[in-house]
């Protein structure tokens, strides 16, 4: 029945207090179930005995109402703990109550020979536990004075009664009664003293099973921490430094000691450290929030070094901040490397710039005696028209072919130099109707014929580079083919990273020797006096392509015709998804 009525309140009222109480206070989660125990033992106890008055035939019934009564108490001390959660005052409640109970019994049972007597030694007991050893001493001297009193007044019929006294069987049924009342009480002390030591013991053993593993995982990570190569440094929330590494000391020069108790600004800033980043940093780690940054510090010896720091923020079970986490790599190698290839790019930015001054520069000097040689050979063949000789006719001619060449491969160095720097508006490229625009700028004589096979990709890029590519190539496919019947075809196959586009002729071929040499400036295959080119066409093109990412080559043999091939990369895939929602927005 005590369980069962245990395991009734347990589930009505869902142990709400007891979830309350954290997991770690074990002695006050065993003392609110021992409270549970006595409140219940109690309970049935007033419950059972003021029943068992009632079958005494006295006058007044003061003690089955006062056992009600009591009855009563103990419950409503309970449920009324549930709502106010004050566990002290019920406690108190709950004991003096008990005590009140036993006072009462001894009225009617005999004074100092009454049973009852025996429940002092669970009241002590609780007491002590329930609100410590002095309240537990209290308990025993109310206990000794209260027998002492009944001790004084038992002969007093008129003050004490003894409703057993009338029928022997009733005083041993009265002691059977109490005793085994009293015994189960103290077994449940009992039970509950040794339930609530085995608990604690077994907490107190899974917690050294933790704290072993901890301890464990504890010498890994200070094991990690002092031997990594990056330097480990542990700071209170208000950045002093608490812990170094040994990696901290190989980086500085500072000890441990050194350390200690120090800001990072009293041994690692100097005059080259940037104050604004340190304090964007601390900004970002008083927010809680975890940061990185590459800053210039300060050895003990004085030389500076540069770090990367990443710092994160440790935090307690509250969302505090009980200490820092900074790691320190030093980058200095790598920092001086970036300056190097600063500087190389800078140096390589002016000579670039130089070498377009002196492009311009040179084309415009030679410009002018070039047009000075024309004017002055156009002027003697006007002066002395009628004059000259067959020879003399046909040198001034070969002196205007070589002017006229020596302007073309002046326009061409200019045109080489400006493919880096003309930048033309990048957009979105449909070759399949692109392509037709090139053609016709190409003006293609009457016996070529250019084919497109299959469909051509879409890309990404600049509208006037894509027309230097093919228009060099299909003008080369054009001028250097030895065939009555020019064909020409056009093509691209699609790879994982970018598309192949093929411009095929069938030209007298190119010996595998030269399939260098024509992507060189200047270079060209055929003399100057049967063909006339500049050699800048495929060193442009070449230059375009690279540029972007991509190659040319040519597959070609003497007699077979020519295939030059390139590649553009699928790249910028966003940028170009992008241009193409908004192309076909515009459209729509």
């Amino acid at each position: 029945m005590f369980k069962n009525l245990k395991a009734w309140l347990g589930t009505k009222f869902s142990w709400e207090l007891l979830h309350t109480i954290e997991q770690s206070n074990l002695i006050e989660r065993q003392r609110y179930k021992l409270f549970l125990t006595f409140s219940l033992t109690c309970f049935l106890l007033c419950v059972a005995e003021s029943f068992h008055a009632l079958t005494f035939g006295l006058e007044n019934r003061i003690l089955s109402v006062g056992l009600q009564t009591f009855a009563a108490i103990f419950l409503i001390n309970y449920l009324a703990l549930q709502k106010h959660g004050k566990l002290r005052i019920a406690y108190t409640v709950c004991l003096m109550t008990a005590f009140a109970c036993v006072h009462l019994f001894n009225y009617y049972y005999g004074g100092i020979r009454n049973s009852g007597n025996f429940y002092y030694l669970f009241m002590i007991i609780a007491t002590a536990i329930l609100l410590g050893k002095r309240y537990g001493w209290v308990m025993l001297g109310l206990s000794v004075i209260n027998q002492l009193y009944f001790y004084s007044i038992s002969g007093d019929a008129t003050k004490v009664q003894n409703v057993l006294a009338a029928i022997p069987s009733d005083v041993n049924q009265d002691f059977l009664f109490s005793c085994g009342l009293a015994v189960i009480a103290i077994a449940a002390l009992s039970n509950n003293l040794g339930s609530s030591k085995n608990i604690i013991i077994e907490n107190l053993r899974e917690s050294e099973k933790i704290l072993e593993e901890r301890n464990k995982e504890l010498k890994k990570l200070s094991l990690v921490a002092s031997k990594t190569d990056n330097a480990v440094i542990i700071s209170d929330p208000t950045f002093r430094i608490t812990w170094v590494n040994e990696a901290f000391t190989q980086q500085t020069g500072y000890t441990l000691d050194e350390a200690i108790g120090k800001m990072p600004e009293d041994i690692l800033f100097g005059v080259h450290t940037d104050m604004d980043e340190i304090h964007s940093m601390r900004y970002k780690m008083r927010n809680k929030n975890n940061c990185s940054c590459e800053l210039q510090q300060t050895r003990k010896d004085g030389t500076s070094f540069w770090t990367q720091l990443n710092v994160s923020a440790i935090m307690d079970e509250h969302n505090g901040v009980t200490a820092y986490v900074t790691l320190q790599e030093n980058i200095d190698e790598r920092k001086t490397d970036e300056i190097k290839i600063k500087n190389y790019l800078h140096e390589l930015e002016i000579t670039n710039k130089e070498l377009d001054e002196f492009a311009y520069v040179v084309s415009h000097d030679l410009k002018a005696p070039l047009h000075a040689i024309s004017n002055l050979t156009e002027w003697i063949e006007e002066d002395m028209e009628g004059k000259f000789s067959d020879d003399t006719k046909s040198n001034f001619n070969i002196i205007k072919s070589r002017v006229a060449r020596m302007e073309d491969l002046i326009n061409g160095l200019l045109e080489f130099a400006r493919a880096n720097h003309d930048k033309g508006e990048r957009t979105v490229v449909d070759l399949n109707e692109y392509i037709y625009e090139v053609i016709d700028f190409c003006s293609p004589p009457p016996n070529c014929s250019i084919g497109v096979h299959g469909k051509l990709p879409t890309l990404y890029g600049d509208r006037i580079k894509f027309q230097q590519v093919f228009a060099n190539l299909i003008g080369n496919a054009i001028k250097y083919n030895d065939k009555k019947e020019i064909n020409i075809s056009i093509s691209a196959t699609e790879q994982e990273d970018a598309w192949t586009i093929s411009i095929r002729d069938n030209g007298p071929g190119i010996d595998p020797r030269f399939h260098e040499k024509i992507f060189v400036i200047f270079q060209t295959l055929n003399p100057r006096d049967t063909v006339e080119s500049t050699g800048v066409g495929l060193a442009i093109v070449k230059k375009i392509i690279e540029e972007e990412g991509g190659s040319i080559w040519v597959d070609s043999m003497p007699g077979t015709g020519s295939d030059f091939r390139f590649t553009w990369p699928k790249n910028n895939k966003k940028e170009t998804e992008d241009i193409f929602s908004i192309h076909a927005t515009t459209k729509l």
